[in-house]
């Protein structure tokens, strides 16, 4: 786990969900911190004396909690150090504070994406004070395989343990005008809409059993708007304490032409977001097919002992 925080208030909040998920999970923690280095070399030396000051106080801080921490004070450019480090450390999850916002974000995208592009590992961005486990996660599903590795990274990391998971999916097209060309009347538009609410909700529900997921416990919201409003409209509505979001293959392509869901999600709402790529979500596919893969076998060799005992019996 590694947790990059600027030494601001606000980042101690990182801090606590980082602590908290690393416990929950077992897992090592690094506190990093990425010295500016615009000025002289002395300022330089003085801003890393008093990174390493507070980053030490904060490790001996969660050690007397139970877990403690790993220090690591580097300079350079925030985004290409965080995503080194967390390939070097091999970070399961990166944690990061809350969004700040900067001049260009909308066309290179926010700090989480640079890092998400650089270092392929899911990253948190966390915007809120509370360290409980999340009791309400939203996953922002469409009707690709990219959902399926979506849930099994938010399973990996422990995120879904005892929380509530719904699904939203935004319909952006069943609202055009391709009916009423058509000549149907307002209520076979109507019917025609239900339709592919019904259809959406039937694949998203067959592609969450295949990531594990009881399909009966997990609400899914099809959402006749933009893929943002309809993630911000369903996780005002249900409360949610964290959302999470897949990146596109194509991030700058998305943004520049299309724009980027991910991109609107971290910038635009005030819920803590997990975000995933397409490459972590195929991790992630991968591990739990070989996982039931090994389970499965194992389950045949245990039954075929057991033949042979029963036999020799």
């Amino acid at each position: 786990m590694l947790c990059a925080t600027d030494l601001l208030n606000r980042s101690d909040r990182a801090v606590s969900r980082a602590d908290a998920i690393a416990r929950e999970l077992g897992a090592q923690l690094l506190l990093l911190h990425v010295v500016d280095t615009t000025g002289s070399a002395l300022d330089t030396r003085r801003r890393d004396a008093r990174a390493r000051s507070i980053l030490n106080a904060q490790a001996r801080k969660l050690a007397r909690s139970g877990n403690g921490a790993h220090v690591s004070v580097r300079a350079g450019r925030p985004q290409q150090i965080i995503a080194d480090v967390a390939i070097k450390w091999d970070a399961d999850l990166i944690v990061l504070g809350p969004y700040r916002r900067r001049f260009g974000d909308s066309f290179r995208g926010t700090t989480a994406e640079r890092v998400i592009r650089i270092a392929d590992r899911p990253v948190l961005v966390v915007n809120r004070d509370s360290s409980d486990p999340y009791a309400q996660v939203l996953l922002a599903a469409d009707r690709s395989r990219m959902s399926i590795g979506i849930t099994h990274v938010t399973k990996e990391l422990g995120l879904l343990e005892g929380a509530r998971a719904s699904v939203v999916h935004a319909l952006q097209h069943t609202r055009g005008a391709t009916p009423y060309r058509a000549g149907l009347s307002e209520s076979e538009v109507g019917m025609y809409q239900q339709s592919l609410r019904e259809l959406a909700s039937d694949e998203i529900e067959a592609l969450l059993k295949s990531a594990g997921l009881n399909s009966a416990g997990v609400a899914v919201f099809p959402q006749e708007n933009s893929p943002f409003r309809a993630i911000e409209q369903v996780a005002s509505r249900i409360g949610s304490d964290l959302v999470v979001v897949g990146t596109s293959r194509f991030p700058m392509f998305k943004r520049v032409f299309i724009g980027s869901v991910s991109n609107e999600v971290l910038r635009g709402i005030e819920h803590d977001v997990l975000v995933i790529s397409p490459a972590a979500a195929r991790r992630a596919h991968r591990n739990a097919w070989i996982t039931r893969r090994r389970r499965l076998l194992d389950e045949g060799h245990q039954r075929v002992e057991g033949t042979h005992r029963a036999r020799r019996a």
